[in-house]
């Protein structure tokens, strides 16, 4: 009995998992008919643009993205099951830079009630800047300086094993990870 428990319990898991992940397609679909009118984040992003005006939770961290021109539009995300990860909550957002499709996730803690799940994902992310949940393969996440924030960057052009740091891609990673490193410092 135990094991027919065990093996649904696993599919239903699976399942949750899988589903998860079909999200990119129903993303990118989205994310490409916004930008058939041509428009492209290859221009520079602004670096004017600062934290101080945006609200210290997920949707001012979100607004700060939209205005540093990083995702298009903050209404057109996907609610994540941030639990999954042991956070408050969390959004996923397609967007483009040099024709090249990119999933931006980003999810809230609350640093002052972490459970065993945020620790185990936090702790992880801090030692390597990678986590793994339901015994999937790793991902890479990048963790804000004041801790309470999470981004999972996906852009299929950058090489992982040896990327190319002359790419515009590969700058405008490091663009963004430093800008959301640095959001309420």
């Amino acid at each position: 009995m135990k094991r027919i428990l065990t093996a649904i319990l696993c599919a239903g898991i699976l399942a949750v998992t899988a589903a998860g992940c079909s999200y990119n397609d129903a993303l990118y679909k989205d994310s490409n008919s916004s930008s058939q009118n041509g428009e492209d984040s290859t221009q520079p992003t602004t670096s004017s643009v600062s934290d101080q005006k945006y609200s210290d939770n997920l949707d001012g961290l979100v607004d700060y993205f939209v205005a540093k021109q990083y995702i298009d539009n903050k209404d057109n995300s996907i609610k994540m099951d941030a639990s999954a990860i042991g956070a408050a909550e969390g959004k996923k957002f397609a967007a483009k830079y040099s024709g090249t499709d990119i999933i931006i996730e980003l999810y809230r803690y609350d640093t002052k009630a972490t459970n065993d799940t945020a620790n185990k994902i936090l702790n992880s992310v801090k030692a390597d800047g990678t986590f793994s949940i339901y015994g999937l393969p790793s991902v890479t996440a990048y963790l804000s300086d004041n801790g309470n924030y999470l981004m999972i960057y996906t852009d299929a052009s950058i090489d992982k094993t040896n990327p190319d740091k002359t790419k515009d891609n590969y700058k405008h990673r490091d663009q963004v990870i430093k800008d959301f490193k640095d959001f309420k410092k």
